[in-house]
């Protein structure tokens, strides 16, 4: 980001000290106009740069112009996009001078003929529109590569032209012809009992989070057809047993009990020069046992993520993820002096332990683990997907 930004004021502070001059010396006829129009929109009586302008206007008009005609004679109908806009820039450019003119130049009065290409610009604009439509309905008999290429021109067609009932029925059909159907299919390849719910749980998320332009992800069977399967096919499931490890640890600390006082001959508390008495802080050592029971038990699932091509029947690409949920639980209980322990371990002190997670809610809580990397699998592995 920071070295766009450093590009964009470069390439701002240049354009600033550029000159009307200088785009007109390297051949930016173009730009030469624009900045020489802005020049003497407010100062109009700027001379060199109406002789600017005048030269620049006449060179950008006719290098245009030299290309429009060599696209119409090249005989090439995907031409008429450029030609569209060539003649859109003819007219926005001849609109922007007839702000300033008719100028003085060269000593002598200038102004342009005006040319209505409002005609030439529907014409290639009917023409643009007519190339595509025909384009796209030609390549919407072909094969899915096919199909997206008619979509993209079908598309385009929006850009010049509503004049055809059927547009958006066959930009639709493109659509439709040109997606890749993909079909998530959850498999147990293990001993363990899974249950059909539990396995529809590994691929039960929202669809549009893998989806992409021209790919389309299913979890459920909507559809006669699919071009991949995905099979997300189960084959190792662990749920480790119940743990509990029991440790206990004295904790011994000096703490504060009272002052120790400073007394004179004849037996009466010293004190100091402000008549404050003269003591010091007396300590004890006391200690705490503390007993801590550590809970513990895990639950891991393992799946192998394959693609299979339907249409070449092979399996294109095989990804293997897994996901592991950890359950643990820390209670203590203490026997001695709590002002032996610091604040953290007092927090602790007093929680009994609790009831461990069943075996099924672990795998349920492991499978929530999953879900985000089948889903990163998925997405890291669409290259296979055509």
């Amino acid at each position: 980001m920071k070295k766009f930004i450093v590009l964009f004021l470069v390439s701002t502070l240049l354009f600033s000290c550029d000159s009307p001059k200088k785009a007109l010396s390297r051949g930016s006829y173009d730009q030469a106009c624009m900045m020489a129009i802005k020049k003497l929109q407010k100062k109009p009586g700027d001379a060199e740069t109406a002789e600017i302008f005048t030269v620049a206007y006449q060179k950008a008009n006719q290098a245009d112009i030299d290309k429009v005609d060599y696209l119409k004679l090249s005989g090439d109908q995907t031409a008429w996009d450029d030609i569209y806009r060539l003649y859109n820039q003819l007219d926005r450019r001849q609109t922007l001078a007839e702000t300033v003119l008719p100028i003085r130049a060269g000593g002598k009065t200038v102004d342009f003929e005006h040319i209505n290409y409002s005609g030439m610009i529907v014409d290639a604009k009917n023409s643009a529109a007519d190339f595509h439509y025909n384009k796209g309905i030609e390549l919407i008999g072909g094969d899915r590569n096919d199909a997206r290429k008619a979509y993209d021109h079908l598309v385009q067609v929006r850009n010049y032209s509503s004049q055809y009932p059927d547009l958006e029925r066959k930009i639709q059909e493109a659509k439709d012809k040109g997606t890749t159907y993909a079909f998530l299919t959850p498999l147990n390849k293990t001993y363990a009992q899974l249950s059909p719910e539990f396995l529809g749980s590994l691929v039960n998320f929202g669809m549009n989070e893998i989806d992409e332009n021209w790919i389309r992800f299913f979890n459920s069977p909507t559809r006669e057809n699919f071009d991949y399967n995905i099979f997300i096919t189960v084959n190792s499931v662990y749920v480790s047993p119940d743990d509990m490890k029991e440790s206990r640890e004295t904790v011994k600390k000096d703490v504060r009990d009272g002052w120790i006082y400073q007394y004179d001959s004849k037996g009466n508390v010293r004190k100091d020069s402000l008549g404050n008495d003269i003591k010091t802080p007396k300590y004890k050592t006391v200690s705490c046992t503390v007993t801590e029971k550590h809970q513990k038990k895990f639950a891991t699932i393992k799946v192998n993520i394959e693609i299979q091509d339907n249409l070449a029947k092979r399996i294109v690409a095989s990804i293997p993820t897994e996901g592991q949920a950890n359950f643990e639980y820390l209670s203590s209980y203490a026997n001695g002096d709590l002002n032996a322990l610091d604040e953290e371990t007092k927090k602790s002190v007093g929680k009994s332990p609790i009831a461990f997670p069943d075996d099924l809610d672990m795998l349920q809580f492991a499978a929530e683990k999953l879900r985000p990397r089948i889903i990163e699998s998925i997405k890291q592995n669409k290259g296979y997907i055509k």
